[in-house]
């Protein structure tokens, strides 16, 4: 399901957002470092390929 951008603030973490609440690599993100937004980053391509 869609959902609002976020991306990890973590550093070692992929540079990019997420915008789908069942995407495997963003569901790896622990709450504490999920950030709402882009940050400027693409889009992961997990999320592109659900739409």
């Amino acid at each position: 399901m869609k959902v609002s951008s976020y991306h990890s603030s973590n550093k070692s973490d992929p540079d990019v957002y997420h915008d789908h609440s069942d995407c495997p690599t963003g569901q790896q993100i622990p709450s504490y470092n999920k950030v709402s937004g882009t940050g400027g980053f693409p889009r992961c391509k997990q999320c592109v390929d659900k739409g």
